[in-house]
Formats: structure tokens, C-alpha cells, sequence
């Protein structure tokens, strides 16, 4: 090679050496250079949560606090996007190899001319080098030229088609938007493919300078620059005469969007829950139109409350079907300033009666019936902290209750009463688990029997969930936000008890003596409801199901300031009506079928016994469920006396005669344990003792009497009953005591109790 040089002519030795020299610095001298390793390793997009039909609930930013769109493929990439870039940035650029020669000597011509900078000739590959780079400092001729290497490797590397697809989604289209997609989204919320081409040209216009070009600004300012990528295509044969003309004439509108701020709550969820995806697209369970609904509902009924002191609310909708979560409204509003941004599904919250269905779910699968009598009579309970003595909400006593209308009316001492037969609070608890409350975490002697009547807090989502499993009848299956493979039940429990369940809460008679025949609670098809209230009105709860939706409401106050007297039926359940009359309009709503083994009889509700052909005629009876090998007892002339009433046990006695007596003379006590009406006559509830140091032994003897006197039985817990012959006394000391009188001979009671203080 050397020799043949030497026989050419010096000058043409000296182009022969160039040349080579230029071969080498153009095809092999950017082999000498790496490429940036951030371009080597694909953007990361901004996580986008989707509705379950897809349309967008949030795009979150970046780790470079911006908004990454989608990759586009070339192919999917708008031709007219294509040549307005390639207009406003690099005419060239399917002719040059990564650094036009052409346009450096151009822009080198009009700066010396100038004597200052008024071009550049930076193309598309040295953008996309300078972008990935993300140097700092000063960009020097060295850092100039090593890019311009680097884009001339990258041509080398790469095709046109995957340069320029890249270069889209990585440039930066000002206001936190990064690549094309996301600003064609972002500026006038469209899809790329659906972009005019003065649109197209606007969006080419803005990186040369995403501040000074800023649409949302002042969008004329970018007009000029706008027309003269629109004239550029026209000179380079992209576009016709006709076309740049409309293009010129259009209006532009712009439409921010800023990927969207639906169901926050239940995106925050996702984000603390959800930790690993294996995609930036998260497709999410929510129903758009329900959830901006079911928020709309708990914003106006709350307006409604807000002079009784109600100021927050949360709502959830599930599919039963799938466990999916439709819906979920934390708050009355994310943004508001009293704790918006608190998950309200989310939070601990005390359920009250909401939680007394499972307890008769669990009666019924051991063998209790609807029909089944429990007396609601005051009953004291000793614990580890003292007496536990259950009250209804009304301050009432009912007497004898079937378990469909004590559960209907939500009774407190009857449903105590029941869980007390079962077993005690573990056997409550240990159902209230395996349905997913994760926030029963202490012991049942913690909670004791109070937990069926709402002891324990809870979270909106997880009781509702527990619901959708009786809704289900017995099938347990996790709730979700995302969609899911999972369509077999994790836990599968007896069918048929749940559908007894499911007969009361939906029996409108049967919640008559607490909510009256026409309360919110009561819709036009059926659906089973149930509501709940805290004590000192803090939370009201309303969860209630058909066969294809369950629907749970919270209500109350975030700071756990008690509301003003605003109970489950007034506070939580117009809300859970309006959700479910929507979801009437939109899905029409079914009952159950009959499981086979539950067959209907009638009954007398004031005994629980069945009416049979051989039963006397009654005064009152009614139709109920049963399943077949749990039939009551048939009813017998022996248990009614001659006008008909029904004969009770003695331990009704005292309420028989009483102002809580709802029945009249439809009951009776058997003539032979009939006796004398007695009263305690002291001491009288609520006495207040104070004991005095200035009378003999402090004043410390109490008496204990009836009026009329009778052969009554005393007890104390705290204080040991003692005799003076015939007379019954304690001797006093500081506290609260009370007292237990029990008529020998019929079994009643009653109860009384002191305070007393030391002076």
C-alpha cells in the first residue's frame, strides 16, 4: 500500500490520506466510543392505573418527576407526527448518517455571517444522545463532539425508524411530558392516532423550547412557529396546498390532562398494597360511572347531616361474583380540609350491630331456627373487669323473641344471648377471622360477648367482604382491586343457614318494632340489610347485598367526635339506598333460589312452636323457613290457656306487667305460678349513699326490701349479703354495687344498685 503511494503524485497522495483518514473518523472512530448507558435501558413509563374498561383513573409521575408515555412502536407512530418532527429538527434525516456534514457547514456559514449563534445543525441521533446523556455543566466543543460520535455510533447501531421511535418518547414536550404520547394526551387528551395535522405540527414545535413554547401559557406565542413547520412540509412534498391551508385555518383547542385523579382512595390502596407490577399499566376493578356516582351520593346526603354533626363518609361496592371492588369512596371529598385524604374504607372503625348477623349464621348452622325463642330479659355477665350487662339500643325489654325478629329489630341483650348459648366470643371470633377481619387480633376474652354487638373496631372493606359472603351463601372469596384468576371461594360454608340470613335481613316486617314499615332500609326489590351504630353515636354502618352486589356505608367523624344522635337507619342507610337503587337502574337485581332441604311452615311467633292440623286455633301466626331436619316442636293445646293466649315461663313475669310489654293479653303466665306483683323498694336504683363519719359505723348498714314483702333470694357481687334474723342488709363501702332479688318461688328477677361515696 505504502509503495503504491509513493508512485502517485504528492497531491494526489495527500487526498488519498485524507480520505482514508475521513473513512476512518466517519466509519470507525465512533466504534471508539460508548453509547450512554441510560439510552441502552429502556424509560421507564409513568405507572397508569386504568378503569376496568380501560379509560384512565391516574397517571403517576416518574422517578424524574414527569410523565412517561407509552412506547410506541414506528409503525403505530402518525406519518403527519413523523414529518412535522422531522421538519422542525432534522429535514435530512433519512439522507444523513446520525451528524449531517451539510447542515454543520450551513449553520457554520449563517453564524460567521451573523457574528453570532442563529442555527444549529444538531440532528435527530445527537438530540437523543444529548437527552439520554443528561450531562451536567457546561456543554463544551469536547462534550459536543463526543456526542457527536456517540449519535454517529448510534446510527451505526441502529435503524432510522428505531432512532426516530425513541427520540419520540423520550424528548421532552414541556409541563411534565415526556415523549409524544403522553403530550398528546396531556395537551388535548386524545390519542396520537386521532391528532390533526395543525395539531401535530403544534406538539413538533414545542421541544426546540417546551418553556418559551409553553401552550398553556400563551398558545399564540407558538402560532409562528406552528405555520412555519406546517410551510416545511409543504416544501418537502408532505403535505399539499389544500392541506397546509385548513392546517392554518384550524383552532386549536387545548384540553389539560393530567392523566386523571379518579377514585383516589382506592389508587392510594394500590400503591401502598400492590408494591410489584409487571407492568406500568395497572388495569383496576373501578367502575367509572358507579364510583363518580357513589361520590356524588355521599357528598349530597352528607350535606343533609352536617348541622347534626356528620362530616365525613365512605362507601364500597362489590361484585359478588368476583370480589371486586366497583367502587370505594374514602371520604366525603379527597381534597377537603378535615381529613379528606383518611381512607374512611380503610380506617378502624367500631361496627356495632353490624356484626350480629354472624352470630345467628352461627346459630343456625348448629342447629337454631328463625323461629327459635330467646328471652329478651335483662341478663349480667360476669368478666375479668367486672358485670357485663347488655342493653337495647330503645332502653326496652321485648320478652320473647324469635331469633328473625330479634335480628330483624337488633336487639342487644337477645343477640348476647345467643352468642352466650354458642359458646362464648370465641366461637364469634374465630368465624369473624376466617372472613377476613384482620383487625381481630386480641384474644375473645378481650372482646368478651360485647363483640357481637360491635365491641371490636373493623375496616368498611373487610366487613363489607364478609358480607358478600353470606351474600354469596357461605362462599368466602378476597376482595380485590385488580382483576383476578381467582374465581373459586378460599372458604366454602353451609348454604343454607345464609340463606336464612339472608330471608330476615331482607324481611321488612320483621325490623318493624325498631325502624318502623317504611325506613330507608326498605326498597322496592329485595335486597338483605343490616345496619350498626357505635356507642355515643361515633359510627353508623349500613352493609347490605342482593345477589350480585354488596354495598357497605360508613358514617361519622374522622376526630371520633360523636355524632348528634344519628343512628345506622338515619345516617349510614339513605346513603347505601341511593348506591343501590343506581345499580337498579343500570343491573336489574334477583333473589335466590331455594336451597334444597329448607322448607316453610307456620308458626306461632309468640312460642316459636309449629302450627300443625292438629294445633288449636291461635290468635297470631306467621309463615318461616326451616331446614327440613330442624323442624320446632308442633304446637299443643297445653301451651295456650282457655282465651287463647299463649302460656310463657315465669321469668316473664315481671316484664309481662311491665310498659315494655308490646304484646297485650296475647301472652300469659300459668295460672299456678301466677303471684303477687312485687317491686324493690329499696334501695331504689341510682341511690346515692354517702357515708358519715358522724354516725354510728359510718352509716354503712343497708337494708334490702320488696314491697310487699316476699320470699326473695339476695345477691351481690361486691357485697356480701347478710341477715338480721329475717332481714336481708349489706354493710356499705365506697363504689358502685349492685343487687339481685330472686322470687323464690316463681324465678323472677329484678335489680337495683347503689353509689356510694365517702365523705
Amino acid at each position: 500500500m505504502l509503495k503504491i503511494l509513493k508512485k502517485l503524485p504528492r497531491w494526489l497522495r495527500y487526498v488519498a490520506i485524507l480520505t482514508a483518514v475521513a473513512v476512518a473518523v466517519w466509519w470507525g472512530l465512533p466504534w471508539c466510543v460508548e453509547l450512554p448507558e441510560s439510552l441502552l435501558q429502556s424509560r421507564a413509563e409513568s405507572v397508569r392505573y386504568l378503569a376496568r374498561d380501560g379509560r384512565p383513573l391516574r397517571q403517576l409521575l416518574s422517578a424524574e418527576g414527569d410523565r412517561v408515555g407509552q412506547y410506541v412502536t414506528f409503525a403505530a407512530l402518525p406519518p403527519t407526527l413523523i414529518q412535522a418532527t422531522l421538519a422542525a429538527e432534522d429535514r435530512r434525516y433519512w439522507s444523513h448518517g446520525g451528524v449531517d456534514l451539510l447542515a454543520i457547514a450551513r449553520a457554520a456559514r449563517d453564524n460567521l455571517m451573523y457574528g453570532r449563534i442563529v442555527s444549529g445543525a444538531s440532528t435527530i441521533p445527537q438530540q437523543l444522545i444529548k437527552v439520554s446523556a443528561q450531562r451536567q455543566g457546561k456543554r463544551t466543543l469536547w462534550v459536543k463532539c463526543v456526542e457527536a460520535l456517540q449519535a454517529r455510533r448510534l446510527s451505526l447501531a441502529w435503524s432510522k425508524e428505531q432512532v426516530l421511535s425513541e427520540y419520540l418518547r423520550r424528548i421532552s414536550y414541556g409541563n411534565l411530558l415526556t415523549g409524544c404520547q403522553s403530550a398528546a394526551s396531556g395537551y388535548f387528551n386524545k390519542p396520537l392516532t386521532d391528532l390533526t395535522l395543525a395539531e401535530c405540527a403544534l406538539l413538533a414545535a414545542i421541544p426546540q423550547s417546551p418553556t418559551r413554547y409553553n401552550p398553556f401559557r400563551k398558545l399564540e406565542a407558538i402560532r409562528p412557529r406552528q405555520a412555519y413547520i406546517l410551510q416545511a412540509m409543504k416544501e418537502q412534498g408532505w403535505i399539499n396546498e389544500d392541506a397546509l391551508r385548513v392546517a392554518l385555518d384550524e383552532k386549536i383547542t387545548l384540553q389539560r390532562f393530567t392523566g386523571g385523579f379518579a377514585a383516589p382512595h382506592a389508587i392510594e390502596m394500590l400503591r401502598r398494597h400492590v408494591t410489584t407490577q409487571a407492568s406500568a399499566t395497572i388495569q383496576t376493578t373501578i367502575d367509572v360511572m358507579l364510583q363518580e356516582q357513589v361520590e356524588n351520593i355521599i357528598s349530597s346526603r352528607l350535606v343533609a347531616l352536617k348541622d347534626r354533626h356528620v362530616t365525613q363518609g365512605a362507601a364500597v361496592v362489590i361484585e359478588n361474583a368476583t370480589g371486586y371492588l366497583l367502587a370505594l369512596a374514602g371520604s366525603r371529598d379527597f381534597f377537603s380540609k378535615d381529613g379528606g385524604q383518611i381512607n374512611g374504607a380503610w380506617a378502624e372503625h367500631s361496627p356495632g350491630s353490624a356484626m350480629k348477623p354472624f352470630t345467628y349464621q352461627l346459630a343456625f348452622e348448629r342447629g337454631a331456627t328463625p323461629a327459635s325463642i330467646v328471652a329478651d330479659l335483662p341478663i349480667e355477665y360476669p368478666t375479668a373487669s367486672g358485670l357485663y350487662r347488655p342493653e337495647n339500643y330503645a332502653h326496652r325489654l321485648y320478652g320473647p323473641m324469635t331469633y328473625r325478629d330479634a335480628l330483624g329489630n337488633s336487639l342487644n341483650i337477645s343477640v348476647v344471648k345467643v352468642l352466650a348459648s354458642l359458646g362464648g366470643a370465641q366461637t364469634l371470633l374465630t368465624r369473624l377471622q376466617e372472613l377476613g377481619l384482620s383487625t381481630l387480633t386480641d384474644s375473645a376474652d378481650h372482646y368478651g360477648l360485647g363483640l357481637t354487638i360491635g365491641n371490636a373496631p373493623v375496616r368498611l372493606v373487610e366487613l363489607a367482604n364478609a358480607y358478600a359472603a353470606l351474600a354469596r351463601l357461605g362462599k368466602w372469596r378476597p376482595w380485590s382491586l385488580v382483576p383476578s384468576a381467582q374465581t373459586v371461594a378460599v372458604r366454602d360454608f353451609d348454604p343454607a343457614p345464609a340463606y336464612l340470613l339472608a330471608d330476615i335481613l331482607s324481611d321488612n316486617q320483621a325490623r318493624t318494632l325498631t325502624f318502623g314499615p317504611h325506613s330507608p332500609l326498605r326498597l322496592p326489590f329485595r335486597a338483605a340489610v343490616k345496619t350498626g351504630t357505635s356507642q355515643s353515636y361515633r359510627d353508623n354502618w349500613t352493609l347490605g347485598y342482593t345477589p350480585e352486589f354488596t354495598v357497605g356505608v360508613w358514617v361519622g367523624n374522622f376526630d371520633n367526635t360523636p355524632m348528634q344522635e344519628v343512628s345506622g337507619v338515619t345516617g349510614a342507610a339513605p346513603i347505601w339506598r341511593d348506591i343501590f337503587m343506581h345499580l337498579h337502574q343500570r343491573h336489574t337485581q334477583t333473589w335466590y333460589e331455594q336451597p334444597a332441604g329448607i322448607v316453610r311452615a307456620r308458626i306461632d311467633p309468640r312460642t316459636g312452636k309449629r302450627l300443625t292440623a292438629q294445633s288449636p286455633p291461635v290468635r297470631l301466626s306467621r309463615e318461616d323457613l326451616f331446614l327440613t331436619d330442624h323442624l320446632p316442636a308442633p304446637a299443643l293445646k297445653s301451651d295456650y290457656d282457655g282465651l287463647g293466649r299463649a302460656l310463657i315461663a315465669p321469668e316473664y313475669a315481671h316484664w309481662l306487667r311491665s310498659g315494655d310489654n308490646w304484646m297485650g293479653d296475647l301472652l300469659v303466665c300459668p295460672a299456678n305460678e301466677i303471684h303477687q306483683v312485687w317491686t324493690i323498694s329499696n334501695p331504689v336504683p341510682g341511690t346515692v349513699v354517702r357515708l358519715d363519719p358522724d354516725v354510728p359505723n359510718q352509716g354503712r348498714r343497708l337494708i334490702l326490701q320488696t314491697q310487699p314483702t316476699q320470699p326473695i333470694e339476695w345477691t351481690s357481687d361486691t357485697l356480701a349479703v347478710q341477715l338480721d334474723g329475717d332481714i336481708p342488709y349489706v354493710l356499705l363501702k365506697p363504689g358502685r354495687h349492685s343487687f339481685t332479688a330472686r322470687h323464690r318461688a316463681s324465678g323472677e328477677v329484678q335489680r337495683t344498685f347503689v353509689i356510694v361515696h365517702e365523705e
